[in-house]
């Protein structure tokens, strides 16, 4: 099991219908080799601080990584999630599920 508070996984700056795809086979490459390794830490944690752009698509590809997650028991923490997801988690009302941990970055001096 990893001690590290290192990312797991890192979010592409285009977070879109456009690259929804080829995420989300990584993706699940990625979650596929940690379950097959038993290399897994409850927390996923995925470095989120250079998506610049994101639209559903993307947003729905977190929510489904947090479904698959919870599955398995563990959770999705997102580090560092840019001021553009932050705003599209909440313009879509997953703001709680998605950023439940984070600072809100209007908060932020």
């Amino acid at each position: 099991m990893s001690t590290l508070a290192r990312p797991d996984l890192r979010l592409p700056a285009e977070l879109t219908i456009f690259t929804a795809s080829e995420t989300r086979s990584a993706w699940v490459a990625w979650l596929a080799e940690e379950q097959q390794l038993g290399d897994a830490d409850s927390v996923c944690r995925v470095e989120a601080a250079d998506v610049a752009e994101v639209d559903a698509a993307g947003v729905q590809l977190l929510v489904s990584l947090c479904n698959s997650l919870s599955r398995q028991h563990r959770q999705l923490q997102l580090c560092q999630p840019s001021d553009v997801l932050c705003k599209a988690c909440a313009s879509l009302g997953v703001a709680t599920l998605l950023l439940q941990d984070q600072a809100r970055t209007e908060d932020m001096p």
